[in-house]
């Protein structure tokens, strides 16, 4: 399925790059306070001269002219702090040199009321303004929401295709195990049966922890295996402590299994009578109560492993799901087999 996109207006385009609409003030370095702050004296400074240069041609009764302009064009430009900075200096500037008495801050009624509508004028033109900042602000994370739906929305479906391939490769290769180990008909239909409701049980697992429910790391593991027709007997052996997993953690990590269950089918230990399995985990904490749990996948008894050349969806989705989950995938090409190290977030934990 393509992935689809939201993409901005001319405006909207224009407004991103807009520092005051770019980023929070909050996540601003010391660098961008400075030049941000720098900025707001400059346009300050540039409205004084302004209105400098306009004063012979203008009747009494004009102080913030030029100032008005300058203080929302920096809250524009700059962002709410930088504003702020220029109504105390335009407000200062035009209190000083142009509201009589002239170059003097005598506080009389006349001047009061001049200061007191610069106050309100500002106060309206900004608080316009910060409305604008949250409502754009507030677009632009619904947006960026969006396009994280529409990039899960393109991965589930490209993993309903391959898992479809991956199910009939499985019960193609099901058959093939299980004709070697049946010895009558008979025998051979329950053991597809019972391997097939196997699948069905990982299936309901996935559905089940979407819905909010918690399973642990056992069941989670087998759900993955169970429809590859390796967790009875001794082909598949788990390793750790019981640990409760939230759904996200319970998907990830099903869909993780599962794929690198189908290559060790394919191309591993597991594509050899000898071949087995060893899954393990262990909780690390560190002193400050921190830490995270190491998982290891163990394929022992197979074939000399071959270094792939090129990486494949079911690769891909193994990175892309150990990433989400704390950590990134390693992998180990070994005699034997391939081991496979992730590191799960204890934020996962349940």
């Amino acid at each position: 399925m393509p992935h689809r996109s939201i993409e901005e207006d001319g405006f909207g385009k224009f407004l991103a790059r807009v520092p005051a609409f770019r980023s929070q003030p909050e996540a601003l370095k010391a660098v961008d306070w400075a030049w941000r702050l720098g900025g707001s004296v400059a346009i300050a400074l540039v409205a004084t001269a302004l209105r400098f240069w306009l004063d012979p041609y203008l009747p009494a009764g004009f102080p913030y002219l030029t100032f008005f302009p300058a203080v929302i064009l920096t809250g524009f430009l700059l962002g709410m702090p930088a504003a702020l900075l220029s109504v105390v200096l335009c407000g200062l500037a035009a209190w000083y040199w142009f509201i009589p008495p002239a170059e003097s801050f005598a506080l009389s009624y006349q001047s009061a009321v001049a200061l007191g509508f610069y106050v309100v004028v500002v106060a309206i033109d900004l608080s316009i303004l910060q409305l604008a900042l949250i409502a754009y602000r507030g677009q632009a994370r619904a947006r960026a929401a969006v396009q994280q739906m529409l990039a899960l929305e393109a991965t589930v479906s490209e993993e309903v295709d391959h898992r479809m391939k991956n199910m009939l490769a499985t019960v193609s290769g099901l058959i093939s195990l299980s004709k070697r180990h049946a010895d009558s008909p008979e025998a051979l239909a329950r053991q597809l049966q019972s391997r097939l409701a196997a699948m069905g049980e990982a299936v309901r697992l996935l559905r089940t922890s979407l819905s909010g429910t918690s399973g642990d790391m056992v069941s989670t593991f087998k759900s993955g295996l169970m429809p590859l027709g390796i967790v009875e007997g001794d082909k598949l052996e788990l390793r750790g402590a019981p640990l409760a997993l939230n759904s996200s953690a319970i998907v990830a990590l099903n869909l993780m299994v599962h794929e690198l269950g189908t290559n060790a089918i394919k191309y591993g230990a597991l594509s050899r009578e000898t071949g087995k399995v060893l899954v393990s985990w262990q909780d690390v904490r560190t002193g400050d109560g921190a830490g995270h749990v190491e998982i290891t996948w163990t394929e022992q008894g197979g074939p000399e492993p071959q270094v792939p050349t090129r990486s494949g969806f079911g690769s891909d989705l193994i990175a892309r799901m150990a990433t989400s989950l704390g950590g990134e995938g390693k992998y180990e090409f070994v005699p034997g087999g391939v081991v496979f190290r992730m590191v799960l977030g204890r934020d996962f934990l349940v």
